[in-house]
């Protein structure tokens, strides 16, 4: 009996690009994400849709949060490793918060607390146009595997001279059994969700 079937990895020759273009980070709650059946290799597909959960709420009526950081200043990493059977799979986004201030304090404040209570989510577009989907907890309207994105590791320098970065290095990581999905749905409808208005009924 074959114990393992890989699909093979195939692509057009040409560049690539590196880099991070947007992020958002979403309350893990508020989404719920389409992913059609497993193919006929068995294997999952991209996420094709998001939506808004039943009774979904935020501040000021947005619900994804666009993340202002200083441009070419932001890189999503992973890293795999594995004792015996277990695998994990380490994910890192770090992204550059510039100038130290109040700001900063209040958005350590805020995301520390949400690390802490329940995770957060985050959509991340590369430059080459692809979206990666990080901390999801709902798929095909049910709850999946829990995983957590949380602020950990990050720091922050005022700089000596005129001339040196002034910002914090902000560091999101979480831990998974597999890499991140990818999203398909367009980067429109991710846009639409910044100032979609739930009415709380």
């Amino acid at each position: 009996m074959l114990c393992i079937k890989l699909k093979s990895f195939d692509r057009a020759c040409g560049p690539t690009t590196g880099g991070v273009s947007r992020i958002w980070i979403f309350d893990r709650e508020d989404f719920n994400f389409t992913q059609a059946a497993t193919d006929a290799n068995g294997d999952k597909p991209v996420y094709t849709a998001v939506a808004l959960r039943a009774g979904a709420t935020a501040d000021d009526g947005a619900l994804m949060f666009p993340i202002k950081f200083e441009a070419k200043e932001a890189e999503y990493k992973y890293a795999q490793s594995r004792k015996g059977s277990s695998v994990k799979y380490e994910h890192s986004l770090e992204f550059l918060l510039p100038d130290l201030g109040h700001f900063i304090t209040q958005w350590n404040e805020k995301v520390d607390a949400a690390s802490v209570c329940c995770g957060i989510g985050l959509i991340v577009e590369l430059n080459s146009g692809k979206i990666i989907v990080l901390g999801e907890k709902y798929v095909n309207a049910a709850p999946i595997t829990d995983w957590k994105i949380e602020q950990n590791g990050s720091s922050g320098t005022s700089g000596k001279l005129y001339d040196d970065v002034n910002g914090q290095t902000t560091a999101l990581k979480g831990d998974y059994k597999r890499g991140a999905y990818e999203y398909s749905g367009g980067v429109a409808a991710i846009v639409a969700l910044e100032t979609v208005e739930v009415d709380p009924g």
